[in-house]
């Protein structure tokens, strides 16, 4: 499939549920990679996070449960869904800096509406945005709005199977109440300076099942905004999204799991966000074209990709 229009969703960050141990003394696979900023501590939850920022105005956040994470009944908090999940990849956020969140979230849930495919029979849509906040180490406080997707028993919902200890396989929404700049250093040279060169989030790779490609590819064309042009025979489709900062485009790749590896990934992790690529600058020591940041663990999960960005 090609993409034939750009949308105004943009990436907004990562997702990197972290152990304790993990969070206190980062490996060395990140420091000898990336700047990691301080972020701070969240309101109404034991949590916390740490910082990667890009030029590009997104980031990957190490997020950290340093006690016992909320109740799934709690609806005030929506991060209580990472809850149950094992470290690495777990979820991403998208955004859009040009529209109100109510505006951004009555479009995505309209498109999921429409047409006789609607939101391709997966039991997708997205409910009330809640409000977010956490302090920095010298107190500042910074707010947002997280919407997030609610999920419904759809005629091709897969099975819980494939849902391993919750179902995330879309991603979430959040928009910036206070200045996006507050919670987001990416003016500051300094963080945004990594020794790999990393410039940006050059994709977010999703693994879902081979017989629902199709759908999975619809339903993610809606949720970003990105028209398509329908071409059969593809295990991998790339879906337009930009990023807040500059006129760079991002990616989403929706990738049917079809080697023993996947198959078997996605039975332990579920349908879920697979593998992040990051955008390296061309002269920066990025290595090859592509390259895993390691063979084994979360690393082997994350990418390199030499880019010839701005």
């Amino acid at each position: 499939m090609k993409v034939c229009t750009m949308t105004s969703t943009q990436q907004d960050h990562i997702v990197l549920l972290v152990d304790t141990p993990f969070f206190e003394n980062l490996p060395a696979w990140v420091t000898d990679n990336f700047t990691v900023t301080p972020g701070g501590y969240h309101d109404g939850q034991p949590s916390r996070n740490k910082l990667v920022i890009f030029a590009d105005g997104s980031y990957l956040e190490f997020f950290n449960w340093y006690d016992t994470p909320p109740s799934l009944d709690d609806e005030n908090l929506p991060m209580r869904f990472w809850g149950p999940k094992p470290p690495g990849l777990i979820d991403f956020a998208i955004t859009d800096t040009t529209h109100s969140v109510e505006e951004s979230v009555g479009a995505v849930n309209k498109r999921l509406s429409e047409g006789p495919e609607k939101d391709a029979g997966l039991g997708i849509k997205f409910g009330t945005p809640i409000a977010g906040s956490r302090k920095t180490a010298d107190g500042v406080e910074i707010k947002w709005k997280v919407t997030r997707p609610e999920f419904s028993n759809g005629s091709k919902t897969p099975g819980p199977e494939l849902f391993a200890n919750g179902r995330i396989d879309v991603p979430f929404f959040c928009h910036d109440v206070t200045p996006r700049t507050d919670r987001v250093l990416y003016q500051d040279e300094e963080k945004t300076a990594h020794p790999c060169g990393a410039i940006g989030i050059a994709a977010c790779e999703i693994l879902v099942p081979k017989n629902l490609h199709a759908e999975y590819v619809r339903v993610y064309s809606k949720i970003l905004g990105s028209e398509l042009e329908s071409e059969a025979g593809q295990n991998s489709h790339t879906l337009d999204i930009g990023v807040p900062k500059g006129s760079a485009r991002s990616t989403v790749v929706v990738r049917a799991a079809e080697t023993e590896h996947d198959i078997n990934r996605m039975q332990e992790r579920g349908i879920s966000f697979s593998d992040l690529v990051i955008a390296v600058k061309a002269d920066g020591p990025g290595g090859e074209t592509r390259r895993q940041l390691g063979p084994t663990g979360i690393e082997s999960t994350i990418w390199l990709e030499t880019s010839n960005g701005e």
